[in-house]
């Protein structure tokens, strides 16, 4: 598509500055604190916070889940002995941290053995704004076992794992959840997701290493689960992963009698290899795992069983020169740890309505909305040569559309536009908007909504126009 610029007015831009303000830091760490510090841990339910750190290891802020039923919300709680429990995800769009809980106030006791029933299994959704919905309560699964982990992209749609149940899917604020799969494994640890596809990890039985779960996010009952190629059948003691690229995952494993710590494993030739281990010493494993991958160096972040929080670079090879940002205080369990980088992307909705010369298009030019971008571009396509158009440019997700009277009935607007800008085709039917992005990182994880409208005089409508899909847009880094 051919760049033909048009002034983007300054009312979107300055109200996405106002967005800017996130609570959570991009570039942060964000780690499961569970226990407030003031009691032992035992079995009971205890309060859980969600810690920010700098990649230093310096405290910012302290989150607390709620300890009591409020509206929708239920009260959040984790077993203070359960090591499994506590681990963290954060959402595909970049905009939610989630783990999964017992609906009970502290002290509950035995709060793993309880009956779901009667205590149901809490999925907390944690936005970057400190936002904390906990009303998705389950009470048909991981009954009087763990539950353990959850995982969303969008924040509506989530699967979570636990000790029983298999992969469980539910939705925001649902009192139920569908077990995806009752063929073994269903004691599952970590549940998360890369490039699209659900994978979990299990360290049951012989299947003990990173597993698929289905094809894709599966949403209905009768799953396969799959443990990687390659992967062992017994030893390992896998829970929380990360994949640095399509070819290579790491993989947490809490075995103290020195093969735990943090496993490399790379694909080729159909199959998964382990390539070495990275210890932070001969009788500490590691449980939960994130990484940032910034630059093209691994920079991995892990919650170990001698309760710290530690990092490593990957320089490719064991054992790894290890620091230890934080350790947990007295009568307090760290637990799962996620690093904040959200990746820019670009979505569509809807098939667009065509003109005389066929449906618009629309799409990112120069690249992908990621801050500091300046010659970042909305791109039009397929209008009349020569014509012209408008741009609609809004905050926030797209629109399901709304019909414009008097315009032909395929025509959806699904923006609701805080700008409205002219566009001019050139010969080619081509045009542009032109998005700079500072380099800002509070920007980081805001949608942006953008679609475009052709006028067509040859149209015999009253309102001879046509439309674009809707693209979301979300800034990344």
């Amino acid at each position: 598509m051919a760049a033909h610029t048009s002034c983007l007015s300054t009312i979107a831009l300055s109200t996405l500055a106002g967005l800017a303000t996130a609570q959570i830091a991009p570039g942060n760490l964000v780690v499961v604190r569970v226990g407030a510090g003031t009691a032992a841990l035992t079995s009971a339910a205890q309060p859980v916070f969600l810690d920010e750190y700098t990649p230093a290891g310096t405290l910012v802020q302290s989150l607390a889940l709620p300890t009591a039923a409020s509206g929708a919300n239920q009260p959040y709680a984790n077993s203070g002995t359960a090591t499994s429990e506590g681990l963290l995800t954060l959402s595909g769009d970049g905009r939610y941290f989630v783990a999964a809980g017992y609906g009970a106030i502290p002290g509950t006791a035995s709060v793993a053995s309880t009956a779901s029933a009667a205590t149901p299994r809490v999925i907390a959704r944690v936005g970057r704004d400190g936002s904390i919905d906990t009303s998705t309560a389950l009470n048909n699964v991981f009954s009087a076992n763990n539950v353990r982990g959850a995982v969303t992209q969008d924040g509506q749609y989530f699967w979570a794992s636990g000790a029983n149940s298999g992969a469980v899917l539910t939705t925001l604020g649902a009192t139920t959840g569908t077990s995806l799969n009752t063929a073994a494994p269903t004691n599952l640890r970590s549940i998360d997701i890369y490039e699209g596809q659900l994978y979990c990890t299990s360290g049951s039985g012989s299947t003990r290493g990173v597993i698929t779960v289905g094809a894709g996010l599966p949403t209905t009952a009768g799953q396969i689960l799959a443990l990687l190629p390659g992967f062992p059948t017994a030893t390992a003691s896998p829970y929380d992963f990360c994949f640095a690229d399509p070819d290579t995952v790491y993989v947490a494993d809490d075995r103290t009698s020195g093969a735990g710590g943090i496993q490399k494993w790379t694909y080729a030739a159909s199959t998964w290899t382990l390539q070495y281990t990275l210890s932070p010493s001969a009788t500490t494993g590691c449980r939960g795992l994130t990484a940032d991958l910034t630059g093209g160096t691994v920079q991995l972040y892990a919650t170990t069983t001698a309760n710290a929080l530690v990092a490593v670079t990957d320089t490719g090879s064991a054992p790894g020169v290890f620091t230890t940002l934080t350790t947990g205080s007295a009568n307090v369990a760290l637990r799962g740890v996620r690093f904040l980088r959200v990746g820019a992307a670009v979505s569509y909705l809807g098939a667009g309505s065509p003109t005389s010369v066929g449906v618009p298009a629309i799409g990112p030019l120069n690249g992908l909305p990621t801050i500091g971008n300046t010659a970042f571009a909305i791109a039009a396509g397929n209008l009349v040569p020569n014509g012209f158009g408008f741009g609609l440019l809004g905050l926030g997700q797209l629109g399901s559309g709304v019909p414009v009277p008097g315009a032909p009935a395929t025509v959806l607007v699904h923006v609701a536009p805080l700008s409205t800008q002219l566009v001019i085709a050139d010969g080619f039917g081509d045009a542009s908007l032109p998005f700079g992005l500072p380099a800002n990182p509070g920007f980081v994880g805001v949608l942006v909504a953008a679609q475009f409208l052709a006028f067509d005089p040859a149209m015999p409508d009253p309102v001879p126009i046509g439309g674009s899909p809707g693209m979301q847009l979300v800034v990344g880094w």
